[in-house]
Order: structure tokens, then C-alpha cells, then sequence
């Protein structure tokens, strides 16, 4: 697959595609201030209107290199929510029982099961009955795994939000920490 990012003028909505590898469109590996002040193919303007890269999906080649380098983020701000995602949960699991990654990459992870079960049990009204059923299904799966984890999940407490904490802890037996 092609991984592209795209800067868009601000003058003349000319978008000029650059290349980018897997592992630079994963981990944002690019200056960004470099390409909004590129100057535009078109019209020669170093005005910019946007700048938007190819979306990569987690592997277990991304999660590795990520999961062993510190520096490296799947975004700056909400790693943990991108990763709450089912079609995830094998490979997190499988990684979080490996145990090859850093300690707080390994916190991030576990965190990212958390928000997994808060996402499938928080009532919401905003759900259809099918949506529902699926989360409940999705909670029966999530579940067991986690009380597999108890341990972990309470090393990593620090990492975990505590909007997250209410509502996943008590279904864990797990006391909240202050």
C-alpha cells in the first residue's frame, strides 16, 4: 500500500502528494513545519490549508516498533482510545502477555482494554438494540480477559483515566486508588 501525505494551498486548493513509508505515516515521522510552509507546485504560495496523511492500520510490525521505542506515538494525545478497538484485542493481548515492551507501552495497552470494556458496558441510550447485543457480546469477551490481567491493571493504575476506573474497576473487583 501507498502512504501519502497531502498539503492542500491555502491560495489555490492545489494539493501536492508527497510518499511516506508505513513506518513514517504510522508514527508521524515527517516535519510537519517543514511540509506547511512547503511552497505549493502550483502557484508557488507557502500559505497552507491542510495537511492530511493516509490512515495505517495497526499491525503487529507497528505495535513491536512502537511498543520498544519511548519516542515513538500512535498520536501525542489519545494512543489508548485508538488502541480500544476489538479487532485489536488478540494482538494487545498477545502483546501484553508476551511482555517484550516497555513498562509504560505495556500500561498504555492494558489501558487500552479498559477503555475496551468502559466502551461495551457504559449505558447509553444512544445504542440500537442490535448495537447493544454487540457490545454485551464484545463485555463477555473482554471481561475474562481482563480479570486475567487484575495484576497488571492495577501496576499500571496511573495510566488509566479515572472516568474509566468507575465504571471498570468495581466489575473487576479492583478498589480505586486515590
Amino acid at each position: 500500500m501507498n502512504y501519502k501525505l497531502t498539503r492542500t494551498c491555502k491560495d489555490c486548493k492545489h494539493e501536492d502528494v508527497f510518499e511516506l513509508t508505513k513506518i513514517q505515516c504510522a508514527f508521524e515521522l515527517y516535519n510537519f513545519k517543514e511540509m506547511w510552509t512547503k511552497k505549493c507546485s502550483n502557484c508557488h504560495s507557502t500559505h497552507c490549508y491542510s495537511l492530511r496523511k493516509s490512515s495505517v492500520n495497526l499491525d503487529k510490525e507497528i505495535l513491536d516498533i512502537w511498543g520498544n521505542d519511548e519516542k515513538l506515538y500512535l498520536n501525542q494525545q489519545d494512543e489508548e482510545i485508538i488502541l480500544a478497538e476489538m479487532h485489536y484485542l488478540p494482538m494487545i493481548l498477545f502483546a501484553i502477555n508476551e511482555g517484550k515492551y516497555l513498562k509504560r507501552k505495556i500500561g498504555i495497552l492494558v489501558e487500552s482494554i479498559c477503555i475496551l470494556l468502559y466502551d461495551n458496558t457504559v449505558i447509553s441510550n444512544e445504542f440500537s438494540k442490535e448495537e447493544n447485543l454487540q457490545r454485551e457480546k464484545n463485555a463477555k469477551i473482554i471481561f475474562p480477559e481482563l480479570l486475567k490481567l487484575k495484576d497488571k491493571i492495577e501496576g499500571s493504575d496511573r495510566y488509566i483515566m479515572d472516568y474509566i476506573k468507575e465504571v471498570v474497576f468495581p466489575q473487576l473487583g479492583i478498589n480505586k486508588k486515590n
